[in-house]
């Protein structure tokens, strides 16, 4: 599963739509934020990571890091 296919499940899990999503973006950060902006950036993959810790953290997901042995 690709980074674009976790990030869409995860929001749909949640519950959420990229109008919602693209709203609740914008009255947290005071940025614009579009459904399409962010279909798009996910759709490119180029999503930055402080956006995709944003997405996960209005959703009620976190990003962890864990390591693991190769």
């Amino acid at each position: 599963m690709g980074i674009r296919d976790k990030i869409k499940s995860i929001i749909v899990a949640a519950g959420w739509n990229y109008v919602e999503l693209a709203e609740e973006m914008t009255k947290v950060t005071g940025r614009k934020y579009t459904n399409q902006l962010i279909s798009n950036r996910i759709r490119k993959e180029i999503i930055s990571f402080k956006e995709v810790e944003l997405i996960c953290k209005i959703v009620g997901y976190s990003v962890d890091f864990t390591k693991t042995s190769l």
